[in-house]
């Protein structure tokens, strides 16, 4: 028994793992693809360097960019998830990558650092809407036939 849970144990820490490598490709492609439009500031920065850094005007129009600049998310997507280069990414994806870009760059979150809880709160709330939407559109055409 003790050897499942052992093994219940790495494959965990195996997972954590990749979602904080997966994040930090996330972050980085954030940085590489605004390049001087968004000044850099490290993990370990301290509360006040993180609260002046999102209250800047760049940051701001960072944040602002990603919602009015489609190609944006979709180069960022491509960056991290190289498998899907050449098609559409899943939904899920999509919804991961917008959660740890609204950490990063909400000027409204005081953290940047990405931790299971706030990404998982942030991946539901978007695909509920995301299935909200792709509902009322079904809806919509069923009734336009």
């Amino acid at each position: 028994m003790t050897f499942i849970y052992f093994n219940i144990f790495q494959i965990r820490t195996k997972c954590r793992s990749k979602r904080n490598n997966i994040a930090a490709s996330i972050r980085h492609a954030v940085f590489v693809n605004f390049g001087e439009r968004l000044d850099y500031i490290d993990n370990n920065a301290s509360a006040a360097k993180i609260v002046e850094w999102k209250s800047s005007e760049k940051t701001k129009g960072a944040y602002k960019a990603l919602f009015s600049e489609g190609e944006l998310l979709d180069t960022i997507g491509r960056a991290v998830f190289k498998q899907y280069r050449d098609k559409d990414l899943p939904t899920a994806h999509c919804a991961y990558i917008i959660a740890i870009c609204d950490i990063l760059l909400n000027p409204k979150s005081p953290r940047i650092k990405c931790n299971d809880k706030s990404v998982v709160k942030r991946v539901d709330a978007l695909l509920v809407n995301i299935f909200a939407v792709f509902h009322i559109l079904y809806i919509s055409l069923i009734l336009q036939l």
